[in-house]
């Protein structure tokens, strides 16, 4: 059991904190002029961000039984207490739980307007010390630096676009349960406007991929490490990744196509125009929400495969 434990709780923390940070960081720089959307954060904001520290201190226990070749119920406080405080896994986790801790905080304590940017700081942070362990705390040295800000930039970066398709598919589902209170110009208004911070994410996250790649195993040796399960289901990430721009290229047409049919239904222009509007809402719309649907899954499953190739080795066991 705990052998499928482990994956399954590193699933839900990459999910919780990529999520998390998303949510927040996209509310404060993509939908900060979306001046009709509630400040408050929600219910299911703050108990995801309850739940993440309590995820995170699972896997820690999980990982330290691990290492000592010990089942999770023969841990010994003296062991858990050694680890935590004398290993780099151990400062990573104290200094995440406390970022994760500051953030449900200022979710509940801060002020209105201050509640959503201090916790979206604080849930970047935590998301940053994910790459103080594993295969980028592998990495010594000046390489090893530049090897965990790389990861860190990849992470809040893919966070931001992960925030971003949540919070589209959210209002699209919105714009059609209660089109009286949430319409859809302002909605593809926002989507118009995300396509180039959309196209610097995609870059960001390309960039610091093959950057990643490079100092794990190296380029050069691609097509070896191709060659094992790591290789494999880095391979499958890629392909998920490239759909996940496919789909974000539909949804950069489809609001697009919309948006110009809000210009184009001006009623100080065409007053008849202004009812030709509502046939090509109707059919997009749906069109963009299963779209949106579709990324969403896929970058899901991107987090699985983060999840279970960050525990393999990229190099041939022999």
């Amino acid at each position: 059991m705990e052998a499928w434990l482990e994956p399954t709780l590193r699933f839900v923390q990459y999910a919780l904190l990529l999520g998390l940070f998303g949510w927040a960081a996209f509310r404060v720089i993509g939908l900060r002029a979306a001046d009709w959307l509630p400040a408050r954060s929600g219910a299911i904001a703050n108990i995801a961000a309850a739940l993440a520290p309590v995820v995170s201190a699972g896997l820690m226990l999980l990982s330290i039984a691990a290492m000592m070749g010990q089942p999770l119920a023969a841990l010994e406080w003296s062991t858990i207490e050694a680890m935590a405080l004398g290993t780099g896994m151990g400062w990573a986790f104290s200094v995440r739980t406390a970022f994760l801790i500051a953030a449900v905080a200022a979710l509940l304590a801060a002020r209105a307007s201050w509640r959503l940017p201090i916790a979206a700081a604080c849930f970047g942070a935590a998301l940053m010390t994910l790459g103080w362990s594993g295969h980028a705390a592998a990495t010594e040295g000046a390489l090893g630096s530049l090897h965990r800000i790389s990861n860190g930039v990849h992470l809040l970066a893919a966070g931001l676009w992960l925030g971003a398709i949540g919070w589209f598919l959210h209002l699209s589902i919105n714009a059609h349960r209660e089109p009286g209170h949430i319409s859809a110009p302002p909605l593809l208004t926002i989507m118009h406007r995300f396509a180039p911070l959309g196209v610097a994410l995609v870059t960001i996250v390309a960039a610091s991929g093959l950057l990643n790649a490079q100092l794990i195993f190296g380029l050069e040796n691609s097509p070896v490490t191709l060659t094992t399960t790591y290789g494999l289901l880095l391979a499958v990430k890629i392909g998920a990744v490239a759909a996940m721009l496919a789909f974000g290229a539909r949804n950069a047409r489809l609001s697009r196509q919309m948006v110009s049919a809000n210009v184009a239904a001006d009623p100080t222009e065409d007053a008849a125009s202004a009812e030709d509007i509502e046939p090509i809402e109707a059919a997009a719309l749906p069109a963009l929400r299963r779209s949106l649907t579709m990324e969403l899954s896929l970058a899901l499953v991107v987090i699985g495969l983060v999840a279970v190739f960050g525990m393999l080795s990229p190099m041939m066991m022999t």
